[in-house]
């Protein structure tokens, strides 16, 4: 009676909060940690817009406040809870986010929460509110490819007295990259935005790729129709059936096998991210996203491929050996536009991995630095 009588008074005072220990832990595990300060610092913020950094060290005069693309923005933790403080789901904001269209294409995102904090390191920004992030991100996804932009306030390094309790959020292993949406007992989503963009950007490469080939699969059949006429100047019937079996087993591997699609789907969002000038197909219309140059020279190199056994079939010879020259020459402007397209992408990754470890290392000898300023006091 007495061990019942415990446990009940200990659970009423539970519910009250007076009490602290296991049990009160393990309640407190499965509610949202208060990582980003979205309970009273975004309450705050809906009230008064003086107290947009309420909770964070130096007050608002200490961050400047810029505008930046949420995609562009990285996490500093690997899991958050998938619950807002106070708010509910994150899934049940994204619709009170709304998108304010510029006059340049671009789209401006106005949030119903205080502006996130950011960390600069170098040229890339690191969030202290990992899940309006990710709000903000599925929002950006959402109007893919448009560019978009939101309010942020940003600051080059914290005071040392919030390191303890600010830096512990820094346990990323992705590189920023990588969220995963989790409870203690349940996984909801894992989150790449590059990984989402890329998956967009299959379907678009799909639908163009299915034009070539089937365009490649109907006219075999229609030239072994029309052989006997004389009009497609051919040999034989041999290499429209090659021809024919080329485009379809071609076809049906990288359906069976998409490893080269989405490896150019992620260059294709590179080439946006970086805001290269795509190229527009006129056979796809006007409001269609146009194509990076090497998924265009990955189009045309598949093209070339499948008109190779109708060039060798023509039965003149100097028809065909003109037409066969043609197709060297685009073979070989093809080859060198792929090379120089390639070498722009390499050099871009470098210079960005090079920003990044200088940015690393300058970080990390101003914290030398100030440990030591600090041992020496």
């Amino acid at each position: 009676v007495f061990h019942h009588f415990h446990h009940f008074n200990r659970a009423v005072h539970l519910a009250r909060g007076d009490v602290e220990g296991p049990m009160s832990q393990d309640i407190q595990d499965d509610e949202p940690e208060e990582e980003e300060l979205d309970g009273v610092e975004d309450d705050e913020a809906e009230t008064d817009g003086r107290s947009r950094s309420s909770g964070y060290p130096g007050g608002a005069e200490a961050w400047d406040e810029i505008l930046a693309c949420p995609l562009e923005i990285r996490f500093t933790q690997d899991k958050i809870h998938p619950f807002f403080y106070r708010r509910g789901p994150i899934v049940n904001v994204l619709p009170k986010i709304r998108a304010v269209g510029n006059e340049d294409g671009s789209c401006d995102l106005v949030p119903p929460f205080a502006p996130i904090h950011c960390l600069r390191k170098g040229s890339v920004l690191w969030s202290l509110d990992n899940r309006r992030l990710y709000a903000l991100q599925l929002v950006a996804m959402d109007l893919w490819p448009r560019p978009c932009r939101v309010r942020c306030l940003s600051r080059e390094r914290l005071p040392r007295h919030k390191l303890k309790t600010q830096y512990r959020k820094f346990n990323t292993r992705s590189d920023g990259r990588t969220i995963a949406v989790t409870t203690r007992y349940q996984n909801f989503d894992t989150w790449n935005w590059q990984e989402r963009a890329a998956e967009i950007e299959l379907y678009s490469l799909s639908k163009r790729l299915s034009v070539v080939f089937t365009t490649f699969e109907a006219l075999p059949v229609l030239g072994a129709m029309l052989f006997r006429t004389g009009y497609t100047g051919l040999q034989s019937r041999w290499p429209l059936i090659i021809s024919f079996l080329l485009a379809f087993s071609l076809d049906f591997t990288r359906q069976q096998v998409p490893f080269l699609e989405k490896q150019l789907c992620l260059l294709q969002v590179q080439a946006i991210q970086r805001e290269e000038s795509l190229i527009k197909l006129s056979w796809q219309g006007d409001d269609v996203q146009g194509v990076c140059k090497l998924q265009l020279a990955a189009i045309m190199a598949i093209t070339l491929l499948m008109m190779l056994p109708c060039i060798f079939g023509i039965a003149e010879v100097k028809v065909r050996s003109s037409v066969f020259s043609c197709w060297l020459g685009v073979a070989f402007m093809l080859l060198i536009q792929l090379m120089f397209a390639l070498q722009r992408t390499e050099s871009s990754e470098k210079v960005d991995d090079a920003a990044e470890a200088a940015s690393d290392n300058e970080e990390g000898s101003d914290d030398k630095a100030a440990d030591k300023a600090a041992a020496d006091t």
